[in-house]
């Protein structure tokens, strides 16, 4: 299928590439529609073709049911192409994509990771309210699983957040809040990252019930504050893993109130020692990865309603902000101290930055 790509870059004009991909396609439609059985090379050969002209930005109408064939095969090439062309060409609403839901069930069962991987992802990217009553207790299964591999559980923690947005009812506070406080203490950077980002899709849903989690989320900050236990994957520009510290900032803005004063008191310090001890630096992405903690540390304390002290420290630090040339760090300034104008006692603080 080199040749199809040759051919296309070739094209000096858009009609003479559509001429070719009508060309291409009504081959691929023949061999399909013949009675002579294709060998299983060819098969892979006409759905990748299919997956090139579709990413071109040409409408794939047919080759659906071969894709879907390719899946139920025991091959790990053949069933590789399947999923990949199921994840790009078909959506949830298509009829025909319930037939595929046992042969996923099979494959998220089986034990085999590869299999378990290539299911989880397309379950993820097509998924919609049927696949998460049928598949999401197998989801589940496989993210609380201690024998499945962290490269899996990452997955399943993804894949069930997918389930959960098309069908709410799949989990449940009662059910769950255990579970992800479990989740939330995994030494596996990758597995403690796609859990938060499940938790936060939980919380934003609805609070209730996951109060439980707040103490390990505290715990999970106070992890990365100290550097401890962070593997240099997950380090960026000496900044450990800022994505699943913004997470957890996140997760904790989606609770109320923090009842438990112990666990009030670390979260403030943690937040204190954030404002007070993030320096400035001349790489553009580890300042951009250390605004992105501080702005959403403040938000947090507003949220909070912390001392006044610590409020005053927030309105001088973004006092610094709102006069920085960069436009983006000026507007962040600028709309946290909006924010913060909300506040009676902070008037007079903020005032003092108005002429800047």
């Amino acid at each position: 299928w080199q040749i199809l790509i040759n051919d296309i870059k070739q094209c000096q004009s858009k009609e003479a590439e559509l001429s070719r991909v009508d060309k291409e396609l009504a081959n691929i439609r023949t061999k399909f529609k013949s009675d002579k059985g294709l060998s299983s090379y060819e098969k892979k050969k006409y759905i990748w073709k299919l997956l090139y002209i579709y990413v071109l930005g040409y409408e794939v109408e047919f080759g659906h049911m071969e894709a879907l064939s390719l899946i139920s095969s025991t091959k790990f090439s053949e069933k590789e192409v399947g999923y990949i062309a199921a994840s790009v060409l078909l959506n949830e609403n298509l009829e025909f994509v319930r037939l595929v839901i046992n042969t996923m069930q099979k494959d998220l069962v089986s034990g085999d990771e590869n299999f378990q991987c290539m299911a989880l992802a397309a379950i993820a990217n097509m998924g919609g309210k049927e696949f998460a009553e049928a598949l999401g207790g197998d989801v589940q299964k496989i993210l609380v699983s201690s024998l499945s591999r962290p490269i899996v559980r990452k997955k399943a923690a993804l894949c069930l957040l997918r389930l959960f947005r098309r069908n709410p009812d799949i989990i449940s506070a009662d059910s769950w809040a255990g579970r992800m406080s479990n989740l939330l203490q995994e030494r596996d950077l990758g597995v403690l990252l796609s859990s938060m980002s499940l938790l936060c899709g939980l919380v934003a849903s609805d609070p209730t019930g996951y109060e439980i989690v707040i103490p390990r989320v505290v715990q999970v900050l106070e992890r990365l504050a100290r550097g401890h236990d962070i593997p240099q994957d997950y380090t960026y520009y000496g900044i450990p893993s800022p994505w699943l510290h913004i997470k957890a900032l996140r997760v904790l803005h989606y609770f109320p109130v923090i009842d438990n004063d112990t666990v009030l008191h670390r979260l403030v310090e943690i937040l204190e020692k954030t404002i007070t001890n993030t320096p400035a630096d001349n790489n553009v992405n580890k300042n951009n990865a250390l605004h992105a903690i501080l702005f959403e540390s403040i938000s947090l304390m507003m949220h909070l309603q912390v001392s006044s002290s610590l409020l005053e420290k927030c309105v001088g630090l973004l006092g610094k902000f709102v006069i920085v040339k960069e436009p983006n760090i000026r507007y962040l300034g600028l709309e946290s101290m909006s924010r913060l104008s909300l506040v009676p006692e902070m008037m007079a603080a903020i005032r003092s930055h108005q002429e800047q």
